[in-house]
């Protein structure tokens, strides 16, 4: 079991499975939402995900080429989570998580928006688009 929060504390959330497919995610919405060349995300399945505190607090923001909701606290902004309901997925940001420092991602992904010139892949394996499943059961 994990659990997060946002920053001011407001939204709180558990996460009852492991966190086995962790990655930094270089795309062109994620840098462009964060404001940071890449976000490390975990992705889990939507069903594993459950808000304990502040739900009614939770923002949502579609972002429709890509059929998902960028998901954040109203009152301090926190990026919690994306969650794609066409493949009942989410991915929670990592940074939320209170046992983040345990957790290291397993790859550089969707590289191919990336600014290639700033971004060192510290000896990842790195992927132009996300990865086909059996290249993440590869990781």
């Amino acid at each position: 079991m994990h659990a997060g929060s946002c920053l001011c504390g407001s939204v709180k959330y558990a996460v009852s499975c492991n966190l086995n497919f962790i990655v930094n995610c270089h795309c062109q919405f994620c840098r462009t939402a964060h404001g940071s060349e890449f976000v490390t995300v975990a992705m889990i399945p939507a069903d594993k995900l459950e808000v304990l505190q502040g739900e009614e607090l939770l923002s949502r923001f579609e972002v429709s080429n890509v059929a998902a909701f960028r998901c954040f606290c109203s009152t301090c902004g926190t990026r919690l989570f994306n969650h794609s309901p066409s493949a009942n997925m989410i991915s929670l940001i990592t940074a939320t998580l209170t046992d983040a420092v345990n957790l290291l991602p397993l790859a550089n992904v969707n590289m191919e928006s990336s600014n290639r010139e700033f971004v060192q892949t510290n000896g990842l394996p790195s992927f132009d688009t996300f990865p086909s499943v059996e290249e993440r059961n590869k990781l």
